[in-house]
C-alpha cells in the first residue's frame, strides 16, 4: 500500500461514507472530486481512505506547486513508480500489454518521455488502470490537481469522461481557494462538473466540538478557555486549529508557519490591492462596503479594481448586498497583524470617527471595536453595552455575554454599572448553554462588596439558579437563605418572588419536598397577586416537579400545560424549563409519544429564541434523541443527534447529544467503546446524563468485545464518578450498568478455565449486590417506576443466566420466568431494542430446554434487530439459530465444540461444564459424526466454516 501521510481524522466519518459510496467501494468503481479550502482536512480524509482500502491496490499521486506544473505527468509517474518498486513484475506485464506506458515508469522509459506520443500514453494508462481493476478493486488518487501540469489535467479529463472502468476507484482533491478564474484548472473544472458520472464533493468546515478535539490533542496542556478560543478562531479548520493550538500563548493573531500561509495569497495582488485589503482587514472580518469606501480614501475605479482583484484570488468573497467578507478570520487577522502599530491606530481611529457620525456605517458592535482599538475606552463601554443589548434583543446570548464582558472590564471602577453587568452577562452565559461561566462572574462580584444588600441578594439569587444547571456542588439552601434575610420590607417584589422560587427549589432538591411546598405556594400566591408571569412560569414547574415526585404525574401535566398555554412573550428560560419539564415528566412515566412531541415543542422553541445551546435546549434536544432511540425510532435518533452541519455547537452540547446517540451507535455496531468515550468524557463533569448514557453505551461495546477486564474498569469509573458528582451512596442508574455488565459476564464464563470462571462469577454476584441495594432496605431514592423495574428483573435474570452458563444448579423454570418478566416489562414500557434483547436471552433458555416456542422468540427478536438496523443482535441472534437447527447440535454440544475451538481437551471440557470426561468424550464423538469430520481439528474448521462457532445474545 502507498504511504499517505495524514493527521488523524477527527469528524469525517459522513464524508468517509459518502466518499466511499461515490467510488463504488464495493466494487463497481467510480470517480470523485474533492474540494475544500487550504487546511479543511482533505489529506487526512484521503488518508483514512488509503487505510482503509486493504482490500485493494492502491496508486496515489501528487501534484506539486510550481515545479510540477513544469513536469509533465509528474503524478501518474510517481504512482507508477511506486507501483513498480512494490510489484516490478506485475509492472513489466503491464507495459508488454500497453508500450505507450513506458514513459512513465522512470525505471522503463528513463529520459523517453520528452518525445512521447501523448495520445497512445493516455490510451496506456487508460488501459493499464482498466487492467488493474479487472485483476481486483484498485483506489487511484490524484492530490492537490489544482497544481497539475496540463498534460495531467488533460489526462484526468480523458479518464473522468470515460466509461467508468470496473473495479477502479478514482480520487482526484484539489484546494478550492486557490482557484481563481484565470487559474489554469478552472477552465477543466467546468467541463468536469457537468459530468454525470463524476461526483463532487466539498469538505465544509469541522464543528467546534470536532475542532476542540483537534485541539486538545495538539494540546493537552491548555487549559478549557483556551482550547474553546483556539476552536472559534480556527472556524471549522483542522489545520488553523492545530497551528493555533501550537502558538497559543506567542501573542501573534495567526502563529508564524500559518501567518506566512495567509499572507501568500494577499501577497499574489497587486499593490494597490494590497492596499485596499490592509483597510479591509482593520475593519473586519466583515466589510461594508459604505464603510470601506470612507475610510480607504481611494476613488471608485481603484476601489472596484482591487475589491474585484480581492474577490477573484479567495481573498474577500460577496458578503449579502452591500460588502464583503474575509474567506477566513484569520486571513484578515494575519493581515492586521502585520500592519504598522501606527498604521493600524489610525485605521481604527478613522473608523470609529466615521461610524460616530453616521451609525448606519456599521453597528455598535463595530464602533465598539475600533473605538477600544483607539484608545477611546468611554466609547468602547457604551458602544459594548449597546451592542449587548442589541445580541440579547436578536436572540444572541453568545454575543451577548462576549459584549457584556468587554464592558464590564471597563467599568471597574463603576460599581453600580458592574453590578447591572455582571447580572447581564449571567443571563447571557445561562442562555448560550454557559452557566459555569455564570457562576464564575457571580462569585467574582460576592467576593468583593457588594454595593447594597439588595444587590447583594440580587447575585445570590442569581448564582442559586446558575448552580442547578450545574454538577458543581454548591450549598443552594444557605445560598438562597442569605439571599432571603437580606431583604426588607420594600425589596421588589419581583425579586423576593424570584428568591422564594430559587429557594424552594433548593428545598425540593434536600428532599425537603413538604416544607418547599409551602415556599413555593406563598411565592406563587403573590407571583399572582402582582401578574408576574415570568416567575409564575417558572414557579409552575417546580410546583409540577413537586407533584411528580409525590405521585400525582397528572397534577404536575396540568400545571405545567396551564404555564405553557399562559405564555404569550418570546420564549425565555422559564418557558423553556417548564416545555422541558412537561416532556420530561412524560417520559419518566413512560408516554413516549407525548415525550418526543414535548422535547420537540421545547427544542423548536428554543431554536426560536437563540436558546437552542442553553441547558433547557439541549437538554429537550438529547432527550428528544434518547426518547426515539427507546421507541425504537433510530434514524430519527441519529437525524436529531447529527450537528455535522452546526460548526457553533458548544463542545459541552455536542457531547450531550453524542451521548444520547451512543445507544443507537453502539446498538448498529458503528462506534467502539474508545470513539464513544473520546467523544463525551470531558464533558462527565458538566452533566451526569452524559456520564450515564456515554458509560452505558461503552460499557456494551467493550462486553460484546470481549475486553471483560476493560469493561469492569469502566463500570467502576462510571459509578465512582456519578456518586461522587451527585454526593449519594447509590444512584439508580447503577442497576442499568449492572445489568448490561452482568449480561456480557454470562456470555462469556462459559468458555472460561475453572479459575477466571470463579473470578467472574464473584463480579456478577458484586454487582448483583449493588444494583439490588439501589432501592433495598434504608434506600433514600423514590420507588423504580416502570423503566427501573424492567431493569431490577434483568439484573436478577442476567444473574441467574450467568449461573446456569457457568453450569451452577440453576432451574430452567426460573430462568425462563425471569427471562420472561424482562421482557414483558420493557414491551410495556415500549423499549423495542431492549424487548427484542430480552426475547433473545428467552430463546436461548428455551432452546436449552427443548421448548419449541423458541423459534418464535428468536424471529421476533430478529424481526425487531433487523427493523433497528441492530446488525449486532441480528448476527448472535442467527448464531443461536444455527447452533440449534435441527440435525446439528443440541446445546450442550455447542457448548462443548465452543472449548474444543479453544483447544481444550476432554478432560478440561468436563471441568468446565461440570461434567466428567466420560461424558465429554461422548459428545465430542457425536459432533465429529454430525459435522462429518474425522479429527477435532477438522471439526472446529467446519464449524467455522458453517458459523456454528459464534458469539450468544450480547
Amino acid at each position: 500500500m502507498s504511504p499517505v501521510s495524514a493527521s488523524e481524522l477527527v469528524g469525517r466519518d459522513r464524508e468517509v461514507g459518502r466518499l466511499t459510496e461515490a467510488l463504488g467501494w464495493a466494487g463497481a468503481g467510480g470517480a470523485v472530486l474533492l474540494g475544500g479550502d487550504a487546511g479543511i482536512g482533505k489529506t487526512a480524509l484521503v488518508g483514512r481512505l488509503v487505510d482503509a482500502a486493504t482490500d485493494r491496490r492502491v496508486l496515489v499521486g501528487h501534484c506539486v506547486g510550481d515545479v510540477g506544473a513544469s513536469l509533465s505527468y509528474l503524478p501518474v509517474v510517481e504512482a507508477f513508480a511506486a507501483l513498480d518498486a512494490r510489484e516490478r513484475d506485475l509492472v513489466d506485464e503491464l507495459v508488454a500489454a500497453h508500450p505507450g506506458l513506458a514513459p512513465l515508469v522512470p525505471r522503463i522509459g528513463l529520459g523517453a518521455r520528452d518525445d512521447t506520443d501523448r495520445a497512445g500514453l493516455v490510451e496506456a494508462v487508460h488501459g493499464a488502470l482498466a487492467d488493474l481493476g479487472r485483476r481486483g478493486p484498485l483506489l487511484v488518487v490524484v492530490e492537490d490537481v489544482h497544481w497539475a501540469d496540463e498534460s495531467t489535467r488533460e489526462l484526468l479529463t480523458v479518464l473522468f469522461t470515460r466509461r467508468r472502468l470496473e473495479g477502479v476507484s478514482l480520487l482526484v482533491t484539489w484546494r478550492s481557494d486557490d482557484v481563481h478564474r484565470r487559474h489554469p484548472l478552472s477552465g477543466p473544472l467546468a467541463v468536469w462538473s457537468r459530468l454525470p458520472d463524476l461526483a463532487r464533493i466539498d469538505l465544509g468546515p469541522l464543528s467546534e466540538a470536532d475542532l476542540q478535539q483537534i485541539v486538545r490533542r495538539a494540546r493537552p496542556d491548555l487549559p478549557a478557555g483556551a482550547v474553546e478560543d483556539a476552536a472559534r478562531r480556527a472556524e471549522g479548520n483542522a489545520y488553523f486549529a492545530e497551528e493555533l493550538a501550537a502558538a497559543t500563548g506567542t501573542g501573534r493573531a495567526a502563529p508564524g508557519d500559518l501567518g506566512r500561509l495567509l499572507l501568500a495569497r494577499v501577497d499574489r495582488l497587486d499593490e494597490e490591492a494590497q492596499a485596499l485589503v490592509r483597510v479591509a482587514a482593520v475593519i473586519g472580518r466583515r466589510v461594508p462596503h459604505a464603510l470601506l469606501e470612507r475610510v480607504a480614501g481611494v476613488d471608485g475605479q481603484a476601489l472596484r479594481a482591487g475589491l474585484r482583484a480581492a474577490v477573484e484570488h479567495h481573498v474577500l468573497e460577496p458578503w449579502g448586498e452591500g460588502g464583503y467578507a474575509f474567506r477566513h478570520a484569520l486571513l484578515a487577522e494575519a493581515v492586521s497583524d502585520d500592519l504598522l502599530p501606527t498604521e493600524r491606530l489610525q485605521l481604527h481611529r478613522t473608523c470609529a470617527e466615521a461610524l460616530r457620525e453616521d451609525p448606519d456605517l456599521g453597528t455598535a458592535a463595530d464602533l465598539a471595536r475600533h473605538a477600544l482599538a483607539s484608545g477611546d475606552t468611554r466609547t468602547g463601554l457604551d458602544a459594548s453595552v449597546e451592542a449587548g443589548e442589541h445580541a440579547a434583543r436578536m436572540g444572541g446570548p453568545a454575543e451577548a455575554l462576549s459584549h457584556y464582558e468587554t464592558a464590564l472590564r471597563l467599568a471597574a471602577e463603576d460599581p453600580a454599572r458592574v453590578h447591572d453587568l455582571t447580572l447581564r452577562a449571567a443571563v447571557a452565559a445561562n442562555g448560550s448553554g454557559r452557566p459555569e461561566r455564570a457562576m464564575a462572574l457571580l462569585r467574582g462580584a460576592l467576593a468583593g462588596p457588594a454595593p447594597t444588600p439588595l444587590h447583594r441578594a440580587e447575585l445570590l439569587g442569581a448564582l442559586a439558579f446558575a448552580a442547578r444547571m450545574t454538577e458543581e456542588p454548591v450549598d443552594r439552601l444557605a445560598v438562597t437563605e442569605e439571599a432571603l434575610a437580606l431583604l426588607t420590607d420594600d425589596a421588589p417584589v419581583r425579586l423576593r418572588v424570584s428568591l422564594l422560587a430559587r429557594h424552594a427549589e433548593a428545598l425540593m432538591d434536600a428532599g425537603s419536598s413538604a416544607e418547599a411546598l409551602v415556599v413555593a405556594d406563598d411565592a406563587m400566591a403573590l407571583a399572582a397577586e402582582h401578574d408576574l408571569t415570568v416567575d409564575r412560569t417558572d414557579l409552575a414547574a417546580i410546583l409540577a416537579r413537586l407533584s411528580d415526585s409525590a405521585g400525582d404525574p397528572d397534577e404536575s401535566i396540568r400545571r405545567l400545560e396551564g404555564a405553557v398555554a399562559a405564555w404569550t412573550s418570546a420564549p425565555d428560560l422559564a418557558v423553556l424549563r417548564a416545555m422541558d419539564i412537561l416532556a420530561a415528566v412524560h417520559h419518566r412515566h413512560g408516554d413516549h409519544a407525548a415525550a418526543r412531541a414535548g422535547f420537540e415543542r421545547a427544542l423548536g422553541a428554543a431554536r426560536r429564541a437563540g436558546l437552542e445551546w442553553s441547558a433547557f435546549g439541549v437538554h429537550a434536544r438529547a432527550l428528544l434523541v434518547t426518547t426515539a432511540y427507546e421507541m425504537g425510532e433510530w434514524d430519527l435518533a441519529l437525524s436529531v443527534a447529527d450537528h455535522g452541519a452546526e460548526p457553533e455547537i458548544p463542545a459541552s452540547a455536542a457531547a450531550n447529544v453524542d451521548a444520547a446517540a451512543a445507544g443507537v451507535r453502539v446498538g448498529r455496531g458503528l462506534a467502539s467503546a474508545d470513539e464513544v468515550l473520546a467523544a463525551t468524557r470531558p464533558w462527565w463533569s458538566s452533566d451526569g446524563r452524559v456520564a450515564v448514557q456515554a458509560g452505558a453505551a461503552a460499557l456494551d461495546a467493550l462486553g460484546r468485545a470481549g475486553e471483560l477486564d476493560r469493561m469492569l474498569a469502566l463500570h467502576e469509573e462510571v459509578v465512582s464518578f456519578l456518586r461522587g458528582i451527585w454526593g449519594v451512596g447509590c444512584i439508580a442508574a447503577e442497576v442499568r450498568l449492572a445489568a448490561l455488565g452482568i449480561g456480557h459476564l454470562g456470555t462469556a464464563v462459559r468458555t472460561q478455565a475453572p479459575g477466571r470462571r470463579v473470578e467472574l462469577l464473584a463480579e456478577v454476584d458484586r454487582l448483583e449486590a449493588e444494583a439490588r441495594a439501589v432501592w433495598g432496605p434504608g434506600s433514600v431514592l423514590p420507588p423504580p417506576l416502570l423503566e427501573g423495574r424492567a431493569w431490577q428483573a434483568r439484573v436478577a435474570a442476567e444473574a441467574a443466566r450467568a449461573r446456569w452458563l457457568a453450569g451452577q444448579d440453576v432451574r430452567p423454570d426460573d430462568l425462563v420466568r425471569a427471562a420472561r418478566e424482562v421482557r414483558d416489562l420493557f414491551a410495556r414500557y415500549g423499549e423495542p431494542y431492549e424487548e427484542a434483547r430480552a426475547r433473545a436471552r428467552l430463546g436461548e433458555v428455551l432452546l436449552a430446554s427443548g421448548d419449541p416456542g423458541a423459534g418464535d422468540e428468536l424471529d421476533r427478536a430478529r424481526a425487531t434487530a433487523v427493523e433497528l438496523g441492530a446488525a449486532p443482535l441480528v448476527a448472535a441472534v442467527d448464531a443461536l439459530r444455527v447452533r440449534s437447527a435441527p440435525g446439528t447440535l443440541t446445546a450442550r454440544e455447542a457448548e462443548v465444540l465452543d472449548l474444543l475451538a479453544l483447544g481444550r481437551s476432554n478432560g478440561e471440557i468436563g471441568r468446565a461444564l461440570f461434567i466428567s470426561t466420560k461424558t465429554a468424550s461422548v459428545h465430542v464423538s457425536n459432533i465429529l459424526a454430525k459435522l462429518g469430520a474425522s479429527s477435532r481439528g477438522e471439526a472446529v474448521a467446519v464449524a467455522r466454516s458453517r458459523g456454528l462457532l459464534g458469539d450468544r445474545p450480547r
